[in-house]
């Protein structure tokens, strides 16, 4: 299991949507190596391009060869295929509408103005609109993440985390954006919830293994050459 063919690589940015696929590869255990395009221009090579057409991140190469692009989509795909389904919520289980209803939001309703907040630059060139619609974004921002906090509380039995049998695609989608503070502030009091999911996450083995690179305290990207036992 030890060579490249036989390895998910993942192309990344540090503390980018990068994350939440990075979490489900550590906690899934298979093996896996990373490749920061943006560290080496060079690597900015036909397989990434093809893999992400609009060159980002994260871009995913299976060990058969295929590629996916667009974060939940990949952990979407990795939750479905990887470590019997644990982070996932069947597609035979009562909540897997739920499930995708929740993951597809994040994608939908919460990315957008997470982008808007961070790259308002590519809808306006002037600072005054750049501004306008920033103010527009979070305010936005902040009613997702109270329809999100309701629907935390809402699965009290399930705490921290949104489904009850454990922490899913779902939650590391969400977390990954979490983590932002230009999005998110932890509170006890505004976002409990949100925040005891967040903090169950972030006290994870695996996210303690992937997070001084994303945080930058270390260039060297982690790996995993060997499936975990």
């Amino acid at each position: 299991m030890s060579s490249s063919a036989s390895n998910h690589i993942l192309y990344a940015h540090p503390d980018t949507y990068s994350i939440g696929v990075h979490l489900l590869l550590e906690e899934s255990g298979v093996p896996y190596r990373i490749i920061d395009p943006k560290a080496d221009p060079s690597l900015t090579n036909d397989i990434f391009l093809n893999a992400s057409p609009h060159g980002r991140v994260p871009a995913l190469i299976f060990p058969n060869g295929t590629t996916m692009c667009e974060s939940n989509a990949i952990v979407l795909h990795l939750a479905d295929s990887l470590s019997e389904q644990r982070y996932s919520v069947k597609p035979e289980a009562k909540d897997r509408g739920r499930y995708l209803q929740w993951l597809f939001y994040l994608s939908s309703t919460l990315q957008p103005e997470v982008l808007i907040v961070f790259h308002p630059e590519f809808y306006f060139t002037d600072a005054a609109n750049q501004s306008t619609l920033i103010t527009a974004a979070e305010k936005r921002l902040a009613h997702v993440l109270a329809v999100l906090e309701k629907e935390y509380k809402l699965q009290a039995h399930s705490a921290p985390w949104m489904f009850e049998h454990g922490p899913t695609a779902v939650d590391f989608s969400l977390a990954n954006v979490l983590l932002w503070p230009e999005c998110f502030t932890p509170s006890t009091v505004k976002y409990p919830a949100l925040s005891a999911m967040l903090e169950a996450v972030s006290t994870r083995d695996s996210f303690e293994r992937i997070m001084p690179w994303h945080q930058r305290t270390t260039d060297e990207p982690p790996h995993r050459l060997t499936q975990r036992s």
